[in-house]
């Protein structure tokens, strides 16, 4: 093997070399083709990354010459270099025909008349196959020794994960994937590189997030938030995922913090969490997770504050202290961070005059007095 072969280890590197040793297979006779056979249409979503960096592959369809795609019939005249979108001279076509197998185009007579003209192609060209003769599946390829020689787990969950991975798999290093057998789990974290920012970003805005994905991937987040969160979003909506940040749910606890370091980049969580709904049901031990406990907190100490300037000198100061002690933790929640808690902010500043104030300035003399006054103005107080 090359040093430049040995460095391929990407799905469409090792597909380019595996369609180059099928078109070189034959004994000395030039193929005019390569068929590439899928029944099943498993390959279709990797056509426009590999029609990318090979653009010789065709593919049977609806009349897109601009997507390298068209019926039986255009395909032949690629062949041919009859059309200019053919190849250019000494470069092998590769006609991908998603639906049809290699049976149905060997039993001639009962292929389906729109697929007949290419049915001589596989006898002047050559087709890929496995060794066995059956089609390449993502699945056999993946697995293959010919192919990415991975390790996979035979079951119905990761064969369907496979498949909808199966774009994100060309623009990924596949040599962080070797060495262990991949589940359903593996394929899926392709699609949601970052589960924890991708649940925060639904629970802010959820439709807009779906939006943003095709249907291949919102099934795989779907599937990730259902293995790392025990929770479908397909079938809960976002008051599940508030409820369950709100009661502490431990495997919730990595998307809280990462909630407080960035609060500002989900703007629709506080909404979320002061909804009734989304703690129906739990019971919360851990208020400053509570945009609404806060809020409730903020309304009373206005309150507290307002009353506290009819009362005696003596008295307000003993007040306003108390409601320090009451309130300073709520300066740590992530509701401040957003300006949620300006009256537990202003409290700071306040109970610092109050402690001050508590003992009336004076000395022996001006200085001394002074001096005293200096050690509050140096606590930021006037």
């Amino acid at each position: 093997m090359s040093a430049q072969t040995a460095k391929m280890t990407g799905l469409l590197d090792k597909l380019r070399l595996s369609f180059e040793a099928a078109i070189a297979s034959g004994d000395g006779v030039d193929a005019v083709a390569l068929v590439w056979t899928d029944n099943d249409g498993e390959w279709q979503e990797l056509f426009p990354a590999l029609r990318a960096v090979m653009p010789q592959v065709y593919r049977v369809g609806a009349y897109d010459p601009g997507n390298n795609t068209g019926p039986a019939i255009w395909l032949k005249c690629i062949v041919d270099r009859s059309l200019p979108e053919a190849p250019a001279a000494g470069v092998t076509p590769i006609l991908y025909l998603p639906g049809v197998s290699r049976q149905e185009l060997r039993a001639a007579e009962d292929c389906r008349p729109a697929y007949q003209p290419l049915i001589e192609l596989q006898y002047r060209g050559r087709v890929w196959h496995q060794q066995n003769g059956r089609d390449w599946t993502v699945e056999a390829f993946l697995g293959s020794e010919d192919g990415l020689g991975l390790d996979i787990a035979q079951d119905n969950r990761t064969r369907e994960a496979m498949i909808r991975a199966l774009p994100l798999l060309a623009d990924t290093d596949l040599s962080a994937l070797r060495g262990r057998r991949l589940d359903a789990d593996d394929f899926d974290k392709l699609a949601v590189s970052d589960p924890v920012r991708d649940v925060l970003r639904w629970m802010g805005s959820p439709e807009t997030f779906r939006k943003s994905l095709d249907d291949a991937r919102w099934q795989s987040f779907c599937n990730v938030c259902k293995s790392e969160f025990k929770f479908n979003p397909d079938q809960e909506g976002t008051a599940t995922a508030g409820a369950a940040i709100l009661a502490g749910d431990s495997m919730w606890e990595r998307v809280w913090k990462r909630y407080c370091e960035s609060p500002r980049l989900y703007p629709g969580i506080p909404d979320l969490l002061r909804q009734p709904g989304a703690g129906q049901g739990k019971l919360t031990f851990d208020q400053s997770r509570n945009p609404a406990a806060n809020e409730d907190a903020e309304a009373r100490l206005r309150r507290q504050l307002t009353d506290a300037v009819a009362i005696p000198h003596h008295e307000a100061c003993e007040a306003i202290l108390a409601l320090e002690k009451d309130h300073s933790e709520r300066r740590e929640w992530v509701w401040t961070s957003l300006g949620l808690s300006p009256c537990a902010e202003a409290l700071a500043p306040l109970a610092q005059l109050a402690q001050f104030a508590r003992t009336p300035l004076g000395g022996a003399d001006v200085l001394s007095i002074a001096a005293l006054y200096g050690g509050a103005w140096s606590c930021g107080l006037r």
